[in-house]
């Protein structure tokens, strides 16, 4: 990379890839991408896998990370002493998010490599 690069994602309008998932994309440098999601309660979970490394971060909500055999229950509040969830997995691992609790879930993931087949990136629009 040989500039600085930036998106204010308060300019930026909801991608609605599902009617139960919000999404804004930040293609940051040629190495990964960022995306910044909003999990709705009743989350019908799609599971995939990949030929990339995710990083997931899991901002406020409670929710099930399903990878491979292995269930992962997060309950993150970012209001509360900073706290967040983490978990990174790895390529080709089977996954998905599920919701089945009663609050959204705001999660961000960190691609690598970028991952731009279906991550389109958000646009500032105000």
């Amino acid at each position: 990379m040989d500039e600085v690069r930036h998106l204010d994602w308060g300019k930026c309008d909801w991608f609605h890839p599902k009617p139960s998932v919000m999404r804004k994309v930040y293609q940051g440098s040629s190495h990964y991408t960022i995306s910044m999601g909003v999990i709705q309660p009743g989350h019908v979970p799609g599971p995939h896998k990949h030929d990339y490394e995710q990083s997931v971060v899991i901002l406020k909500g409670k929710c099930d990370f399903h990878v491979d055999d292995k269930v992962y229950t997060f309950d993150a509040d970012l209001d509360k002493d900073g706290g967040l969830c983490f978990m990174t997995i790895p390529a080709g691992a089977m996954h998905w998010i599920e919701n089945p609790y009663d609050k959204p879930v705001y999660n961000m993931d960190i691609f690598f490599p970028k991952r731009t087949a279906d991550r389109e990136e958000s646009v500032e629009v105000r």
